[in-house]
């Protein structure tokens, strides 16, 4: 099977589990979209981040290195609209000036119709695979606005509908050119009276940090770094309709922004509309600093002149300021008519770089994969993986999968261009190492034939077929590593040979002692030192010690040298996994991978007591006690803090 990759999640926001309508009960939904390299939180009601509710991923790149980049970010449609009582000027907002942590669900002024975010790939053999998917990972939602509201929250003036439905669909490729872009797709149809002079606009807020440095979240003054804001360095490229930020200390730029604290490029990049030409309208891009209640945008007619006034800012007044909280809002308009049951379209890339000639190369690709209406090549999907760990080892095993799957766009007979696999793992979660390849017998590439990687014995795992093995020894217990098999296919003469992202089967796998190999526990590192490589300067709950070699079934204590318990943890083989270890991976934090692949005979403790509080410096003592009736056993752990702690 698939490792247990995070293909993406859904959370009921506070409001939304259960918020009454005349209609019913509405669910406001949050999915991750975590296909490629950035993970950005969509939803259903038009919020595009988590407004740092969470530590899971609003503007994630790379995805897992914890280097955010929005709070907020969402959709205004403005026009000249007509109700029973006359024409006004309507805008409906997902978003307005806000403070961080609150509930996003509260501000929007578009209703969820229905209470998911859908998925669909056009990986043939992904489990949400469909013929009629864009991408490797289409997520897909309708709102309206169509819902009367009250003034509330953060938007002060009563909401008046326009009738819209706006389909919102969200596109991710794993392809190694496009792995570090997601677009939004926002599709408005008018279901009420005819609308004139249209404008669609894409807020964000993105404001750049390490969320790995921060003990508390939401991000405040005195927790780690400080404030997460007033850090930021913009520039908009407006030929591109670019959009990018970055993390600067403090003026002057660069020399004084250490960069190197949060080195990524972020930005928003418009990307096209429909009907018509974006050549044909205007595009204006405006940005204002952050000033919680700031009264000038507080009403429809001051959203719509912000969207429509032909204008584009100087985005150095941010510069000239010395340290700026911004907020951008690109738009692009008018549609001079949008009749009832018409639509009219936006396209909006979320776009990273590693670097400022990598991001301007990602937009640009961007912009060249919707110019193509996203029929981009596709390399074979990477095959289903499963991985086993041991002591100094882990053996990957991968099924067949990835030799049958045909290509549309290649030349090849039926379009099946199968070539060889690649086999990754390493330390780097970003770049894990290659250290296998198997390439067919037919004249093109290495020609090593895949018989190496043929296992004695297939292995099965619920219902799939593995057929495939490779063992990596060398490794060091109680270590993470990541890893991934892709697909790589033969090229032809104008595409050069493309392989699948490790984003599609990314796995993290721990090693240690399994079932078999277990002899008598033990418990690594011992003495804890948290100075050590092992402990990588790790705040107080993200450090972590090993219990190896456990029975399948037995209870784990800790106790002082006074005999005071500090922790007792039951263990189950068939059921442990390491959610709630913050040092290793948790649901939030770890939106490139699933859970770890453990040994089945360790057990993570996070030196955290029973009481919840971090554990001080020295020596305690440890047993595990078999509950299947084998002996007790005994030993000592030694733990070595720091003056900073």
């Amino acid at each position: 099977m698939l490792p247990p990759r995070a293909i993406g999640f859904v959370v009921l926001l506070a409001l939304g589990a259960a918020v009454p309508t005349a209609a019913g009960p509405i669910s406001y939904v949050a999915r991750l979209a975590n296909r490629n390299r950035v993970g950005l939180t969509v939803t259903n009601y038009g919020f595009l981040g988590n407004n740092f509710t969470s530590r899971s991923s609003s503007f994630e790149f790379p995805l897992g290195s914890g280097y955010e980049h929005m709070s907020r970010a969402g959709l205004w449609v403005g026009a000249l609209a007509l109700a029973d009582t006359g024409a006004f000027i309507g805008v409906t907002t997902a978003l307005v000036d806000a403070a961080q942590g609150g509930a996003s669900a509260d501000e929007t002024e578009f209703t969820p119709l229905g209470d998911v975010v859908s998925e669909r790939s056009r990986i043939q053999n992904s489990r949400v695979y469909s013929p009629a998917a864009i991408s490797d990972q289409d997520l897909i939602t309708s709102y309206t606005d169509a819902t009367p509201r009250g003034a509330r929250g953060n938007q002060l003036e009563r909401h008046s509908p326009m009738h819209l439905t706006v389909r919102q669909t969200t596109l991710s490729f794993t392809l190694k050119v496009a792995d570090a872009f997601v677009v939004n797709r926002f599709v408005v149809v008018n279901d009420g009276p005819p609308l004139r002079d249209v404008w669609l606009g894409i807020y964000a807020q993105l404001a750049s940090g390490n969320k790995s440095r921060y003990t508390a979240w939401p991000p405040t003054g005195s927790s780690g770094p400080g404030s997460w804001y007033y850090k930021a360095h913009i520039e908009y490229d407006a030929a591109r309709r670019l959009y990018a930020e970055r993390f600067c200390l403090a003026p002057p730029y660069p020399s004084g922004c250490l960069s190197s604290l949060v080195p990524p490029w972020a930005g928003v990049k418009l990307l096209g509309v429909t009907p018509g030409d974006i050549a044909t309208k205007r595009v204006n891009w405006r940005w204002w600093g952050f000033v919680l209640e700031d009264p000038s945008r507080d009403e429809d007619r001051e959203k719509y002149h912000l969207m429509s006034d032909t204008q584009v800012d100087d985005p150095a007044g941010c510069l000239l300021l010395g340290q700026c909280s911004p907020i951008q809002l690109m738009s692009v308009g008018p549609f001079d008519r949008v009749e009832h049951g018409d639509s009219v379209s936006v396209d909006v890339a979320f776009v990273g770089g590693d670097d400022d000639p990598g991001f301007l190369a990602n937009a640009d690709y961007a912009q060249f994969a919707h110019d193509l209406d996203y029929r981009l090549p596709a390399a074979p999907p990477s095959p289903r993986v499963h991985v086993e760990a041991g002591s100094r080892h882990v053996d990957i095993w991968w099924d067949d999968s990835p030799e049958s799957a045909s290509d549309p766009t290649s030349p090849a007979p039926g379009g099946v261009d199968f070539e060889g696999y690649r086999v990754y793992l390493g330390l780097d979660r970003e770049e894990p190492t290659r250290l296998a390849q198997f390439d067919l017998r037919d004249s093109t590439g290495f020609d090593t034939g895949l018989e190496p990687a043929e296992a004695p014995e297939p292995l099965i795992v619920d219902g799939v077929t593995y057929r495939y093995r490779h063992r990596v020894e060398g490794l060091r217990d109680g270590f993470r590593y990541w890893g991934a098999v892709t697909s790589y296919d033969t090229g032809d003469r104008t595409i050069e040979s493309l392989e699948s992202g490790i984003t599609q089967n990314k796995f993290i796998v721990i090693p240690s002692a399994n079932l078999e190999e277990r002899r008598s526990v033990y418990v690594f590192p011992n003495p804890y030192r948290v100075e050590a490589a092992w402990d990588a300067g790790s705040t107080a709950r993200d450090k972590v010690v090993w219990f190896g070699g456990l029975p399948t079934h037995c209870t784990i204590r800790v106790y002082t040298l006074a005999g005071d318990l500090v922790m007792k943890r039951p263990f189950d083989a068939s059921v442990y996994h390491t959610e709630n270890i913050r040092g290793i991976w948790t649901r939030d934090r770890n939106g490139d991978t699933g859970p770890p692949s453990l040994s089945g005979a360790s057990f993570a403790w996070d030196l955290i007591s029973d009481r919840g509080q971090a554990i001080a410096s020295g020596l305690y003592l440890w047993t595990v006690e078999d509950r299947a009736g084998g002996p007790v056993q005994r030993g000592k752990l030694l733990v070595v803090k720091s003056d900073r702690e």
